[in-house]
């Protein structure tokens, strides 16, 4: 699915959240929640390597609580970049993929495959 598609679909499922707990979804609010997701994650992050206070919960919870984060992140980054109308597609072609071609086999040989 390409990045606007998924901004579409969490789009739908953001404007439940508002619905739910009457909270008025204006361009700042979202920004601010990008912001607490953000540190949600450093705090999943944080657990995840050992370095917060022990809140008795296994490794698998640790973990799963760290990817759940990273969704929320990106969820909210693409709420936010399609009320600004940002193209982020486009945006990464021209702020990081303009560099492909000084990309050694050596810098891809640490890249991890999905799977």
């Amino acid at each position: 699915m390409e990045l606007r598609a998924l901004g579409d679909e969490l789009e739908i499922i953001s404007r439940v959240y508002e619905r739910r707990f009457g909270v008025p979804r204006t361009d700042d609010w979202l920004v601010l929640k990008l912001h607490e997701e953000v540190g949600e994650l450093t705090q999943a992050y944080l657990a995840r390597s050992g370095r917060s206070r022990d809140r008795g919960e296994g490794a698998g919870e640790v973990d799963a609580a760290f990817r759940a984060e990273l969704a929320d992140v990106l969820a909210q980054l693409l709420l936010v970049a399609r009320r600004f109308d940002v193209d982020l597609e486009a945006e990464l072609e021209r702020k990081w993929f303009r560099w492909r071609h000084l990309v050694e086999p050596e810098d891809e040989a640490g890249v991890r495959s999905p799977g």
